[in-house]
């Protein structure tokens, strides 16, 4: 089996992790923490969904361009909440949202890999990841940070929103002229998304010992 086949599945089947640890401790979390078990129920269900089409010959794009939108929103209402809701916040979510619907009204269709959005969605979110951290450390209200699930999550969203922004701005390049290239950059992604859900289980995690000391 060649390596981006094993990379691929070791990346689909990484969200069981976080996901179990979600389930696990359901009747528990926090505000943050269901919403986080949401988004990797929803990451379960467009992977399922885009192997069976894809098993088919059938375009997964919208798939993408759907779970970027909902990922977006998801991780944009925890630090928005987390934050203490600035205003700024909400005027870079909600001058996103209208670029995103006049481009793929105006300009691409839903049924392409949304390039520019899912960049400037990447951008958004390490740049808010990044805030977060600096207020965190500015802060400091905890003496261990590192026992603070948000410090995970934030680290989370910029392991994969960082690490896969090549891979946003150069796809349609890569696809059109170099498919090895473009291969390799998918192999990267997948990659940055099993190091993701590592991230948020160890958030989780952090989590559940918070709530039971000692562990």
């Amino acid at each position: 089996m060649k390596i981006e086949f094993v990379i691929a599945y070791l990346s689909t089947g990484s969200v069981f992790v976080p996901l179990g640890l979600g389930i696990y401790q359901i009747k528990s979390l926090n505000t943050y923490s269901r919403s986080i078990l949401l988004l990797l129920l929803c990451a379960m269900l467009a992977d399922a969904i885009s192997y069976f089409l894809s098993r088919r010959s059938i375009s997964t794009n919208w798939i993408g361009n759907t779970y970027l939108l909902f990922q977006f929103n998801l991780f944009w209402i925890i630090y928005f909440n987390q934050l203490k809701k600035p205003r700024f916040l909400l005027l870079i979510a909600l001058t996103f949202l209208i670029y995103f619907f006049v481009d793929i009204t105006f300009f691409h269709s839903f049924f392409d890999f949304n390039t520019h959005a899912n960049s400037i969605a990447s951008l958004i979110l390490v740049g808010i990841a990044v805030y977060y951290l600096y207020q965190l450390l500015n802060n400091l209200p905890a003496e261990n940070i590192t026992k603070m699930p948000m410090f995970w999550v934030s680290f989370a969203v910029l392991c994969y929103y960082g690490g896969t922004l090549v891979l946003f701005l150069m796809n349609n390049l890569m696809l059109g002229k170099y498919l090895a290239s473009h291969r390799m950059l998918w192999i990267l992604h997948n990659i940055c998304n099993i190091l993701k859900n590592i991230l948020l289980a160890i958030a989780l995690w952090q989590s559940y010992r918070n709530l039971k000391p000692s562990l």
